[in-house]
Order: structure tokens, then C-alpha cells, then sequence
């Protein structure tokens, strides 16, 4: 409470730190309830008071042409973020060409990746479609995985009359020092470590009529290789993803209808486990309708499908984990109000299957802990400069 306290004291807006130096801010606090299953902390038939996140960034723009920017964020969300700050992002970007029209630039560094509508701006409240993210194809689980990574990329922009195209063309290497991957792609804790391997991710985004009409199509290959840790269970394996994201998004004065699909072929080798060497692709999806009724307003209604084997989506061929937790479908319906920087939300999910779930925070060994059909309520105020 205290340090909700000042940040109300602090001021609001974009702190200016000398030319071309600008700095900005954000915090949110959530409280959590869910009838079954943990999330974000303590939340099984409690209230969890301990999902917050608190991040700055830094720009430096000397001139036109050159761009240094980074950010560091702290998030709390159950066993697997604790509150550790670290850095999220950070990137030296340089204008190659700028004409009006056209743009070309390069980045270097810790890069945000490109993936569907949200991956890029997913790190501040503000700019999420609910209070989660539509977790059918931005799974909190692999969050700081999917969020940014070492490398390079090329992007570009080009402007005319009916529309707005955005690309970008990057080589990365993932960051695979996370529990959470050892958990989902493992299903379970082990002394060995993933490591990224040098991989690609290349999205086109098009605006149409204004931003009447948003297209994305996001299409990569993200490599990790498995090190085994004194006394694991697998051996030297490694994990070849292939991502392909569709986007579509609607836009009138009062309404907006989003929709993704997600598909992720999962070719691993090397583990010496069954199942684990092997390809499977995962499904995804999920469409969500927002409501402005009034001015700085909104009511969102989303459905959303995750599979982890499209040919098997109730999980029953497998033995290993619990078929519920290869999967998980859900309703949310929520509601948020505006008020200066402040967004205030509350959110309700029915849900499915397990998938979301954190064998961290609920386990499912040695004795299984998660239920299969549970509920969750998600209030948040959230806050930024």
C-alpha cells in the first residue's frame, strides 16, 4: 500500500530527463479468486493480493536517425515471478531510411519479438485487451520467453492513401532460462536447463480504412536445445517450434471484434522419453468483442480454445500428466473504466482445463491438486506515466 501511495504522489506524465531523454513508468495491482487452482498466488478459494507489476523505461533519441531504449520491470505472479527485477527490453534502433512515406530501420539488442496483435506492447497494462491477455495464444506461463530476445531485426513501414503496412524480419536467440518451459514442455521440474538456439520471427501487420480493418499474419522458427542438469530424467534433447499466427480485427465508433488463430508444430528429438520425441502441433484461438458504451468505457466478451495436440485436444492418448491439463477453453467477460492514467477492471473467467495452470503454484505430482472446471475473478487498478 505504501508504494501505491507514491506512485499517486508522483507526477503524471512523461518525465523529460534532458534532450531527447524522456522516461515513463507503469504499475498495476490485481486481486485474485479463483473457486479451484491457484493463480498468481494464494487465489484457491482466497483472495491473492500478491499479482503486481512495476516497470520504467528509458529512451535516448540524440538525433533523428538513432534511438537507445530499454525497460525494467519487477512482476510478482506466483512461484515463477517473484519480484526479481530484470530487463525486459533493450535495443539500440537506427533509421536507415525515412521519406514520408516509406521507412526503413534496424534494431540490435534484447528486441521484442513480434507475435500476433499484443506481444510488442503486452508488458503495460494499459495496452492489454482485459486484465490478462487472452491466455488461448499469450500464455502468462511463457511470458518472459515469448516477450523479447537477443538479436537483430529489420522493419519497415509504407503509407498510402487506404492503408498502413508494418513488417518486421528478425534473428534471435530465446531466452530459455525460464522454470515455467521445463514445466510445459517437460511437464515437470528437472535440474536441466533449456538453452535458445538461433531462430527467425517475421510479421506483416496491415491497417485499412483508417484502422477500420487490422490484418497480422506472424510466421517463424524458434529453437531450443535441452541441457541436462546432475540427475535429470531426459537426455540432450532439442525442440524445433514452428509459429504461425493469424490476426483480424474490426473496428466502428462503439465496437470492436477481434479475432486470432494460432498454430505452433512442435518437432522434438533427442529427450529419450516417448511423446517427447515426437511432433505434435498446438491449437489456438480465441475472439473477443468490445463494447464502448460512453467515453472512457468498456465491456469485452472474449471465448477462447488452446490445445496443446490438435489431434488429440481432450489429452487422452497420453499418460503423463492429468488429459485436463493439455488443454483449456474458457469465457471472460469484464468490464473497465478509464480515469486520467488510472484503468481500473474487474474480470471474470470460466474455464476449462488446466493449461493456464502452473504446476509451480498447483501442482499435479506428486499428487494432482488441479481441478478441471474452475472459475476465477480478476479486479486490477493499474497505472502509468
Amino acid at each position: 500500500m505504501l508504494l501505491v501511495a507514491a506512485l499517486s504522489a508522483a507526477p503524471v506524465g512523461a518525465v523529460e530527463l534532458g534532450r531527447g531523454v524522456q522516461a515513463h513508468g507503469f504499475f498495476s495491482q490485481s486481486l485474485v479468486y479463483t473457486s479451484d487452482n491457484n493463480v498468481g498466488g494464494k487465489s484457491d478459494d482466497g483472495l491473492a493480493t500478491d499479482m503486481r507489476e512495476l516497470g520504467a523505461n528509458l529512451s535516448w533519441r540524440p538525433n533523428a536517425d538513432w534511438l537507445l531504449s530499454g525497460q525494467v520491470l519487477a512482476r510478482w505472479a506466483g512461484a515463477s515471478d517473484d519480484g526479481d527485477p530484470r530487463l525486459d527490453y533493450g535495443f539500440v534502433d537506427r533509421s536507415l531510411l525515412s521519406d514520408g512515406d516509406t521507412s526503413l530501420g534496424l534494431r540490435l539488442g534484447k528486441i521484442k519479438n513480434p507475435y500476433g496483435f499484443y506481444n510488442t506492447t503486452r508488458d503495460v497494462a494499459h495496452t492489454r485487451p482485459g486484465i490478462i491477455m487472452p491466455q488461448s495464444v499469450y500464455m502468462d506461463r511463457v511470458r518472459n520467453f515469448y516477450l523479447a530476445a537477443p538479436g537483430i531485426a529489420v522493419y519497415g513501414n509504407h503509407v498510402t492513401k487506404r492503408s498502413d503496412i508494418s513488417w518486421s524480419l528478425g534473428v534471435i536467440r530465446p531466452d530459455g532460462d525460464d522454470p515455467e518451459l521445463e514445466s510445459l514442455f517437460l511437464t515437470q521440474q528437472d535440474p536441466g536447463r533449456f538453452k535458445g538456439k538461433n531462430s527467425w520471427l517475421g510479421q506483416v501487420l496491415t491497417e485499412l480504412d483508417g484502422s477500420r480493418w487490422r490484418l497480422g499474419l506472424t510466421l517463424g522458427e524458434v529453437n531450443m536445445q535441452f541441457r541436462p542438469g546432475a540427475g535429470s530424467a531426459f537426455g540432450a534433447g532439442s525442440s524445433r517450434l514452428l509459429p504461425l499466427v493469424l490476426s483480424l480485427e474490426r473496428n466502428t465508433e462503439k465496437l470492436s471484434l477481434t479475432a486470432e488463430y494460432s498454430e505452433v508444430r512442435n518437432s522434438g528429438s533427442g529427450y529419450g522419453i516417448p511423446g517427447l520425441d515426437d511432433t505434435n502441433t498446438l491449437l489456438a484461438w480465441y475472439v473477443q468483442g468490445t463494447y464502448r458504451p460512453a467515453e472512457h468505457w468498456r465491456v469485452y466478451l472474449r471465448r477462447g480454445e488452446i490445445y496443446v495436440d490438435k489431434s488429440d485436444r481432450e489429452g487422452v492418448r497420453q499418460t503423463v500428466v492429468p488429459p485436463y491439463a493439455m488443454f483449456a477453453k474458457n469465457w471472460t467477460l469484464g468490464v473497465r473504466r478509464d480515469i486520467n492514467e488510472w484503468a481500473l477492471s474487474a474480470e471474470w473467467h470460466r474455464v476449462d482445463g488446466t493449461l493456464w495452470v502452473s504446476p509451480l503454484d498447483t501442482p499435479f505430482r506428486p499428487v494432482n491438486q488441479q481441478k478441471a472446471d474452475w472459475d476465477m475473478l480478476l479486479l486490477q487498478a493499474a497505472w502509468y506515466f
